[in-house]
């Protein structure tokens, strides 16, 4: 997606004669997108795939038992690829490490502005 972005913005840039920002651009999409891939093939294990799914670790674990979901660790340590992960319903993203909760910042008051 924002590879994407600035694929086009470095075409334009190009069209305008701004050739070394376009090749800037362009290999800063090439760096993003080889991210983007290896996240996406990244190993989870049952314990961060709980986190990102919305599905209880007992719930992953039947879906590699019975082979519903690709396990490519080991019998007794299995590993789910990011890409393959079934999402629950209703179920967002899992925040980084150390962002902070923002709806439930929200929701406490720590982000109200008195004047």
């Amino acid at each position: 997606m924002l590879g994407a972005r600035w694929r086009a913005e470095a075409q334009l840039a190009r069209e305008l004669g701004a050739v070394e920002a376009a090749q800037t651009l362009e290999r800063c999409a090439a760096q993003l997108e080889a991210c983007e891939r290896e996240r996406e093939l990244e190993a989870l294990t049952l314990e961060q795939a709980v986190a990102e799914s919305g599905y209880s670790y007992s719930a992953l674990q039947k879906l590699v038992a019975s082979g519903a979901v690709e396990n490519v660790g080991t019998k007794g340590r299995p590993r789910i690829p990011r890409c393959t992960l079934p999402r629950k319903p209703g179920h967002g993203v899992a925040r980084p490490a150390g962002e902070p909760d923002l709806v439930a910042l929200v929701r406490a008051g720590a982000g109200s502005r008195t004047t």
